[in-house]
């Protein structure tokens, strides 16, 4: 049995954090890469420091992975910039910061990924997107462009990429009760937007996370360029 290497970006919390433990017990060998340390070490997962904007230090955490747990077959980018603020009120910095790590940012993970996924003919590439793109709230327009470029991203590079055996696709979370999302909003939000969901609960990072484990898996090699909505039937689309 091959044993894949997985790439996670901002793997170490949150949504990203539940996607690494369910690949990692999924038998895979993950490696999650962040600008932040997990709160306790994890067995079985190698942790690298890595600002994912950067082009050379991406390049550098990719071969330091390499090394250490063989070529990455599996990319999973979890990481983002948000901020919210009204579109006139925007920060230029706020908005160029949004671009370099939510957009650039995969493309130099992909770029330095691309060349082992090709060697191995095989590779499953998973971009988190938003909800956000679908029923855009006030206050995120610079979010939710970043999230339309990467939809964008998704549905170009399946298109070239499907040859080599290679699948592309997002998941776009709903509203997550991840520990910053209820940290920084009121329960009143949480219970408005279970409102309008047609599973009437608050979704949770295992669940994001379930479906990040199936495109990147062998019963998922029939789908690409797709984005999988896990926003609880909040955007019937």
């Amino acid at each position: 049995m091959t044993v894949r290497t997985a790439v996670v970006t901002g793997g170490a919390r949150g949504i990203g954090a539940a996607i690494v433990a369910r690949l990692h017990e999924a038998g895979l060998s993950v490696a999650s890469i962040d600008v932040t340390d997990p709160a306790v070490p994890r067995d079985g997962v190698w942790d690298v420091r890595c600002d994912i904007s950067d082009a050379d230090a991406v390049a550098s955490a990719l071969d330091e992975v390499t090394d250490i747990l063989g070529a990455p077959t599996v990319l999973v980018h979890c990481a983002a910039f948000q901020k919210v603020a009204p579109f006139a009120a925007l920060d230029p910095a706020d908005w160029d910061r949004t671009f370099r790590v939510n957009v650039d940012g995969a493309f130099h993970l992909v770029r330095a990924t691309l060349p082992g996924m090709r060697d191995a003919g095989w590779g499953r590439i998973v971009v988190i997107t938003s909800s956000s793109y679908f029923a855009p709230p006030p206050g995120m327009v610079h979010y939710i462009a970043s999230k339309g470029a990467l939809t964008g991203l998704v549905r170009g590079l399946s298109t070239e990429l499907g040859s080599h055996g290679i699948t592309v696709n997002a998941v776009a979370p709903g509203l997550t009760g991840t520990e910053n999302a209820r940290r920084d909003l009121p329960e009143e939000h949480f219970a408005l937007v279970r409102s309008r969901q047609a599973v009437p609960r608050t979704g949770e990072p295992d669940d994001i996370a379930a479906a990040v484990a199936f495109l990147a898996s062998e019963d998922a090699g029939f789908i690409s360029g797709q984005t999988l909505l896990v926003d609880g039937g909040e955007s019937r689309v």
